[in-house]
């Protein structure tokens, strides 16, 4: 809508609420391995990052944006329900709820082997989680305007990392052993199999968004959906951190809040 309407049809104080997992935590952005959430895409106040929140203020001059984070670490979509829970139980009321999930599913160490052989939460399973998420959002505060990130990019991400030391971090960690091309256990594979393990990887994440997608369809158009621009964007090495090797820069907070927020209704 046109910055003047929105303006009009939006209330003297706007809340935003941001759920997901360790991205939306800006794991590792202050130098440690940990949550720095002043430096998050979605309700970050850094100023070398713009969040989303920092946005709605610039565009809404007249309105007071107040923020709440209930994304936590090492989630997986599964888990977003729980969350919601906890910010009612806190009392929070958005008006605006982002929402950058799906990472964990595809690379978490803790995942499981499916019955495919791989250590990726199954389609099937990530379609009802996803489901179960944006309807119990919709449900919970029928009101709020929905923002809905695609997958990162994990693929393009590995290939800038996988020739230096983030791939020993990687590794380390048992990150993303499908996109890696390794066993359950870590073993290389051959590079036939290594090959379609990383294929199987890209699929798995084209069923994400795809669910992702359903899902945002079936809440209405108070659901803004980012078409898949996040897992479309290229990841070059400035948007990596360098404390992990995995998780996005300062650089890479401020290129998925400006990807969301270009997605989103406000912006239009």
């Amino acid at each position: 809508m046109p910055a003047q309407a929105a303006a009009a049809a939006t209330p003297a104080t706007l809340s935003v609420l941001s759920l997901g997992d360790s991205i939306t935590q800006a794991y590792g952005t202050c130098g440690s391995f940990g949550d720095c959430p002043r430096n998050n895409w979605s309700t970050g106040t850094s100023t070398s990052v713009k969040s989303f929140a920092s946005r709605l203020r610039a565009a809404l001059p007249g309105t007071t944006v107040t923020t709440a984070n209930f994304a936590t670490t090492g989630d997986v979509v599964a888990q977003v329900p729980s969350r919601i829970d906890a910010a009612v139980a806190a009392g929070v009321r958005p008006d605006v709820v982002t929402l950058l999930i799906g990472g964990n599913d595809l690379c978490s160490p803790d995942n499981r082997v499916a019955s495919d052989g791989y250590t990726m939460t199954p389609a099937s399973t990530f379609r009802t989680g996803a489901s179960a998420a944006i309807t119990k959002i919709r449900t919970t505060w029928p009101s709020a305007r929905i923002v809905l990130s695609s997958m990162p990019n994990v693929a393009s991400e590995w290939s800038v990392v996988k020739t230096g030391v983030g791939a020993l971090v990687w590794s380390g960690g048992d990150l993303c052993r499908t996109t890696r091309g390794v066993s359950s256990t870590g073993r290389r594979l051959s590079s036939t199999a290594a090959a379609a393990s990383a294929a199987a990887a890209k699929t798995r994440t084209t069923q994400y968004n795809t669910a992702l997608q359903t899902a945002c369809s079936a809440a209405g158009q108070l659901c803004d959906w980012d078409g898949g621009a996040l897992t479309a964007t290229p990841v070059t090495k400035s948007l990596i951190g360098t404390t992990d090797y995995f998780h996005p820069s300062i650089a890479g907070q401020a290129k998925i809040a400006s990807i969301q927020w270009a997605a989103s209704n406000f912006s239009k």
